[in-house]
């Protein structure tokens, strides 16, 4: 009799510690060496399912590691930190002494590589990307970043942190890495930054804005694009855009933006209402057709006798607002 409650005690304490161990599992990426990656369950305990956000960022010195943390918990999001395979020192972010970050953010072609396997991104439909201004610029890991994976289809959001220089041309210098992807506008944010900025980011960005066009204070519908062109025009025309147009040709209506935006020409023959972008510089609405090499803006949907009306003549005034 003893040796049978022996066994039953036995068998039940077996029973007590395999539950325990199984309670004590947690879920990861599904990449099988990252080390430096991290998922975790929501707020609630709950697993994250796949086909959501993901927070990428790089932080040498500590300052966009919290920002990124933040974004992961308002969001409830996966957070995946980049690792350089060569860790930088603080040697090499001495600006203005030929230190590595100073020969790398020189060097078009540099992209210092990344410790350890990138996590599976095709599960992500949205990128949070998040790192410091070296130079004016992102870090050429984050080049790296981007071009290790498919960004096809993807919105990607910018953040970075730095003390004065602004996001500038830094994000939009890295719209050409992924130019399949939806860029939104991005913000830079001071060290230390607190939690509360941050909410109160995430809700403006969640608001819906829109890419709107005026042509002499009339407000004209416009199908955009969706490009790395258009989404540099969003940045620019948050802060409202008014440009002189000058009519070329007898079939369309020309001016300049005041700077480049990333362009991708193709060959094409626009037509009545479209809307492109000419030289990188150059916003160009057509009453008429041309054939030329253009980066596809949008395009008015105005009937053709509208859209001549309304550009077929001098002193055409246009201003773009993304409000």
């Amino acid at each position: 009799m003893k040796r049978i409650i022996s066994i039953i005690l036995l068998f039940l304490l077996t029973l007590l510690t395999f539950a325990g161990c199984v309670s004590q599992k947690t879920v990861e990426l599904t990449s099988d060496s990252k080390s430096n990656s991290e998922t975790e369950s929501g707020a609630d305990g709950t697993p994250r399912e796949s086909g959501g956000v993901i927070v990428v960022y790089f932080s040498r010195t500590g300052n966009t590691r919290p920002l990124a943390e933040y974004i992961k918990d308002e969001l409830n999001a996966d957070i995946y930190a980049i690792e350089a395979k060569v860790p930088y020192t603080e040697n090499d972010i001495k600006y203005y002494t030929d230190c590595r970050a100073d020969r790398e953010q020189n060097d078009r072609s540099a992209r210092p590589e990344i410790a350890g396997e990138l996590p599976d991104f095709s599960k992500y439909n949205t990128i949070y990307l998040g790192y410091p201004i070296w130079h004016g610029q992102a870090p050429k890991i984050i080049y790296t970043f981007l071009e290790s994976i498919n960004t096809g289809g993807k919105t990607i959001i910018p953040f970075c942190t730095s003390a004065s220089s602004p996001i500038g041309s830094s994000a939009v210098n890295l719209h050409s890495l992924a130019a399949d992807a939806q860029w939104k506008e991005g913000r830079r944010f001071a060290p230390g930054t607190t939690r509360e900025a941050i909410k109160d980011w995430l809700t403006t960005m969640n608001a819906q804005k829109e890419l709107k066009l005026f042509i002499n204070d009339s407000e004209i519908p416009v199908k955009w694009e969706s490009n790395a062109s258009v989404e540099a025009l969003k940045e620019l025309a948050a802060r409202e855009i008014t440009v002189a147009m000058s009519m070329y040709g007898g079939f369309e209506q020309v001016g300049a933006l005041g700077t480049s935006l990333p362009r991708n020409d193709e060959e094409m023959t626009a037509n009545y209402g479209d809307i492109v972008l000419y030289s990188g510089n150059q916003i160009v609405l057509f009453f008429g057709s041309n054939s030329w090499a253009y980066t596809r803006l949008g395009h008015m949907n105005l009937s053709k006798e509208n859209i001549t009306e309304l550009l077929s003549h001098n002193e055409i005034i246009i201003t773009i607002k993304y409000q």
